[in-house]
């Protein structure tokens, strides 16, 4: 065997080590939350806040795009103006919105939590 089969080898290991890795990790917070039926509906609320900022970042996520991305698009051997394209570009725009908002509410959090350490 030649060094680039190998390579491919680990690399397929890897995926593999990987997704067997997100499962378990996965399947144990379930089994150990099945026992705290609290911490599964803390965490079911989580969720489906995150969902929820996802969904009104998707749904102010522009549909349309603009000259420049439209001749980025085409530079790229894509069509600006099938629907997938336009799919896929609010999809990227409400992942971006959520990003953004997460990381205002985690600084907002983080400046919240130091006063109030420094007023106790």
């Amino acid at each position: 065997m030649d060094q680039e089969q190998w390579v491919d080898i680990g690399l397929y290991a890897s995926y593999i080590l990987l997704g067997v890795a997100a499962v378990a990790a996965i399947v144990m917070n379930l089994v150990n939350s099945f026992g705290n039926p609290k911490s599964l509906l803390k965490s079911g609320i989580g969720v489906v806040l995150l969902a929820l900022i996802f969904f009104i970042g998707y749904s102010m996520a522009p549909a349309e795009f603009g000259a420049s991305t439209a001749r980025a698009m085409e530079a790229a051997n894509m069509d600006p103006t099938s629907d997938s394209a336009v799919t896929a570009y609010k999809l990227v725009g409400g992942a971006m919105t959520t990003t953004l908002a997460l990381i205002v509410i985690a600084v907002v959090g983080l400046i919240y939590s130091s006063v109030a350490r420094i007023v106790r």
